[in-house]
């Protein structure tokens, strides 16, 4: 979660504005004369359903809470974001810390150097040896940068010493650990070190992997500016490359991880032998919507699952997209294709991967359905015929289930979920609802039952606008074709702040380094994003098809910001006196004409592509 979305969970839109202008209540909305020009009949309204506001009058504008603040105040970004954050009690990001994170980078580093000095020297010969009997050739000894640290204590640290970092700063980076008695010794010693990037190939910290019978058996970097295992996936600034036509296979150590890379399978990430987070579904999530989890057969490895499951993998939940008329209407997130490879009794994925790669591939391709391995896995963990565990299957199944987007894909299950508990489907709906939306009378919008927010449903990155901004950013090409794109259609406000700002620089920065002019004028908290969308991998397309995927893409964020502005214009009428009706009917025929037009383009645009014009 980024802290503009930190912010807006924490502030209401309502309490915002009503510091700028007096609101009155119209049905389930506000409404006052707008703020931002004269007039004697309301058009400006907040609904506090959507945290957004509009003015239906001469403005035609609206947006979020910091939209109205920064145009109330006449503020720029950073202003806007200081302002709303300390309202929130929200401490932002400050200058000190990105030293202390740039420092951290710089230190680990100059660690993995020695650590690679130390092992290619003759130190490291029981490491070699290890890494000779797990059959690791020298190109993946290499690419993976593994080294060796020294079993005194001391040395790494004495080297960092000369290169001018103080133990202080080595014991933030992590790299060192005072002892009780305040001296500061080498936190890694006689392990073989593995050094861990994040996403965007920055090194945040390392594992480090016994090499006799000291335990742990595997010790990670604590957590530090730069540090944190539960928002890192290892080897995913190698995978994401693949990601994208390939999907992620997820594994859990480190070695396995390895082992994949090393024979051709360049997809595979490890969550370092944790249940998966919220913050790293993110990360995959923003890469692919094809996942496998690679797991052992054991209960352990069930258990791992079911764990990541609950913590994070729990199913895309709808999420409420307004209100028009009493009805509340929903969209449905896209549900990611979910695999479980189980591997044979015994046997790890590096195992299987040097024994068989062919075996590896089967076992990929041939996973079982998430929704099938839960059922099973659940079935031989828990007693159905216990009301302990039939709560059980509910707790994890059903939200499972009601995030199937086929309905009769649904149905089967819910059916399946009634008979392992040995119940009637009827019985079952009695007590916990429908999996399925209800229909309103009409068949305008569906109603759902109350859902667990889900990692899936945050909007902390919109794919359509990151790919639409990325490839303005990056190919010089889309600049002649970026006309039709508007601020108003990003709904992240990071991406139409870019965006605006890369507008105001103006075009045809191109060179060595084309964003250096944008990077210039960007604030700090926007620059991290900026990089994110600069280091995007795209597939294979030569000049004319990516002109053709940025319009698809502009026309698809089009369309979304017209369904938007319709939904707000009905949950106007609903609550507008009657007079106020009449003058909305020309806006209304507007939306609708350029909702016409944009499908008729984005249908035409659509063919040109299939005939590969």
């Amino acid at each position: 979660m980024t802290v503009v979305d930190d912010i807006k969970g924490r502030l209401d839109i309502l309490e915002v504005v009503s510091q700028h202008v007096p609101l009155n209540r119209a049905g389930r909305s506000y409404r006052a004369n707008c703020p931002f020009h004269q007039e004697k009949t309301p058009s400006f309204y907040v609904f506090p359903d959507r945290q957004t506001w509009r003015c239906f009058g001469a403005c035609a504008d609206g947006g979020d809470l910091f939209s109205f603040v920064m145009r109330a105040g006449n503020l720029e970004f950073a202003e806007a974001l200081k302002r709303l954050a300390q309202q929130a009690g929200i401490a932002l990001p400050n200058r000190e810390r990105r030293s202390q994170q740039q420092g951290a980078f710089q230190i680990n580093e100059a660690a993995r150097k020695y650590y690679q000095e130390v092992l290619a020297s003759n130190q490291g010969a029981e490491a070699r040896a290890y890494l000779d009997r797990r059959k690791l050739s020298a190109q993946s000894i290499d690419a993976f940068e593994l080294g060796l640290s020294p079993r005194d204590g001391e040395s790494l640290k004495n080297y960092l010493g000369k290169l001018g970092y103080s133990p202080e700063q080595l014991a933030q980076a992590g790299v060192v650990r005072v002892s009780d008695n305040g001296w500061p010794r080498d936190l890694f010693r006689g392990r073989l070190m593995i050094p861990i990037r994040n996403g965007q190939g920055e090194l945040c910290g390392f594992g480090g992997r016994t090499l006799d019978q000291t335990n742990p058996k595997y010790l990670n970097s604590p957590r530090s500016p730069v540090f944190d295992k539960s928002r890192l996936l290892y080897a995913l600034y190698l995978a994401k490359e693949e990601a994208g036509s390939k999907g992620l296979v997820v594994v859990e150590g480190y070695m396995d991880a390895i082992a994949a890379h090393e024979h051709g399978f360049r997809n595979v990430v490890a969550s370092m032998g944790t249940a998966l987070t919220e913050h790293q579904v993110a990360a995959i999530r923003r890469l692919t919507n094809s996942v496998t989890m690679a797991l052992d057969a054991d209960t352990a490895g069930q258990q791992a699952t079911l764990r990541s499951l609950e913590t994070s993998w729990k199913a895309i939940q709808t999420r409420e997209a307004g209100t028009a008329r009493g009805i509340t209407m929903y969209r449905r997130e896209e549900m990611p294709e979910i695999k479980i490879a189980v591997l044979p009794q015994g046997q790890d994925p590096d195992e299987v991967i040097r024994r068989s790669p062919e075996e590896w591939v089967r076992l990929v391709d041939g996973g079982m359905p998430l929704m099938a391995y839960v059922f099973d896995a659940l079935s031989a963990q828990v007693d159905p015929t216990t009301p302990q565990g039939k709560a059980r299957m509910v707790e994890l199944l059903f939200p499972l289930i009601a995030a199937v987007p086929e309905p009769t894909q649904q149905d089967h299950y819910f059916q399946e979920l009634a008979d392992r508990l040995g119940v009637t489907q009827e019985t079952l709906r009695a007590t916990i609802g429908r999996p399925t939306a209800a229909r309103r009378r009409h068949g305008a919008a569906s109603q759902t039952r109350a859902a667990t927010p889900s990692p899936f449903a945050k909007l902390d990155r919109d794919p359509v606008e990151d790919y639409c901004l990325a490839l303005l950013l990056g190919h010089e090409e889309i600049e002649e074709v970026a006309g039709d794109l508007r601020p108003e259609y990003f709904r992240r406000l990071e991406n139409r702040e870019i965006f605006n700002q890369w507008v105001r620089v103006g075009q045809g920065h191109r060179g060595e380094d084309s964003l250096a002019p944008l990077r210039a004028i960007l604030d700090e908290e926007l620059t991290e994003h900026l990089e994110s969308l600069a280091q995007k991998v795209f597939p294979p397309l030569d000049q004319s098809h990516r002109v053709a995927a940025f319009q698809d893409a502009v026309r698809r964020l089009e369309e979304r910001h017209l369904r938007e502005l319709k939904v707000e214009e009905q949950m106007k009428f609903t609550e507008a006196p009657p007079d106020l009706l009449e003058e909305s009917h020309q806006e209304v025929l507007e939306v609708n004409q350029r909702l016409k037009r944009n499908q008729d383009m984005r249908g035409s645009l659509a063919h040109d592509i299939l005939r590969g014009g």
